[in-house]
């Protein structure tokens, strides 16, 4: 029943374009909201705030599961997937960084970086196009990460509940207790991200990213994001320095890089849905 919800949520958002139609977050503002006021430890608001929920639909969702041979589960399941994919138009991100990387405006790059949840770090302080170039790619290939792999991750292996406790892990990242949250997620995106990692390096240049795979899969302490961009830069055969090549200047460089990036992450999609559906027949 888990595959069939998770093909008829992938379905739902081809025709759909997107998510958008579920995912209505103005409840979990409110409650997010709520937990903030109290007068209570950090770990506890973080437990309120996305465990609560979580509890309430693992109760839900096994009082439905016996109903009707498992068909409002399976309703339900979809419903909460569609909601816990990422939210906005990613490809509209990527081609308007694209058009910012041929213009040469890597200011405003670096402008739409900062508004982005989790693009940047405290640490971030660019001092030249190709910095500004390097940290937009780590954020773009996170952000292409979290939109779906870790939620389809913990939909089949844990269930839809937590698939939705990700997500709004996501949606707490500024608003409360962010350090806290930052290193929940470092702990929930480690597998995921390595995995996903590992698919770069099949789906792109293997014996180029062999190298760069092994040194995130050893490296417990590696940021996913930093990893999922040394790995897909060694995988799209374009490592090294963006300086101008071929009599191209940087921005035109870096937008094809751009565009390497997201094809591999494209690429990388249709790798695991196909390993899932392997994983189904064969089990």
């Amino acid at each position: 029943m888990t595959f069939l919800a998770l093909i008829i949520a992938l379905v739902l958002v081809q025709v759909w374009g997107s998510a958008e139609r579920v995912q209505q977050d103005g409840w979990f503002h409110s409650w997010r909201g709520q937990v903030a006021s109290m007068g209570v430890l950090p770990a506890i608001k973080l437990a309120l705030a996305v465990l609560l929920p979580v509890v309430l639909l693992e109760i839900v969702l096994d009082a439905l599961h016996p109903v009707l041979f498992g068909l409002l589960w399976i309703a339900a399941a979809v419903v909460l997937l569609l909601y816990s994919f990422g939210r906005g138009d990613f490809n509209a991100l990527a081609e308007r960084y694209r058009a910012q990387c041929r213009s040469g405006d890597f200011e405003g790059a670096w402008l739409t970086a900062r508004a982005e949840p989790g693009w940047i770090t405290a640490a971030d302080r660019p001092a030249s196009a190709e910095e500004v170039h390097a940290m937009v790619e780590r954020g773009f290939l996170y952000e292409g990460y979290q939109r779906w792999f870790p939620v389809i991750f913990y939909f089949i292996v844990l269930g839809p509940a937590w698939a939705v406790a990700y997500r709004l892990l996501q949606l707490c990242r500024r608003d409360l207790e962010p350090a806290l949250i930052e290193r929940c997620l470092f702990f929930a995106d480690w597998i995921p991200v390595r995995l996903l990692a590992a698919a770069f390096a099949v789906t792109g240049d293997f014996v180029g990213s062999r190298d760069e795979l092994m040194k995130g899969l050893t490296d417990k302490t590696r940021d996913g994001g930093e990893l999922l961009l040394e790995v897909a830069t060694a995988a799209a055969g374009s490592g090294g320095s963006l300086g101008e090549r071929d009599g191209e200047s940087f921005g035109e460089t870096a937008a094809r890089q751009h565009a390497a990036l997201s094809g591999l992450l494209s690429r990388s999609a249709i790798c695991w849905l196909v390993v899932i559906a392997l994983g189904v027949v064969v089990l």
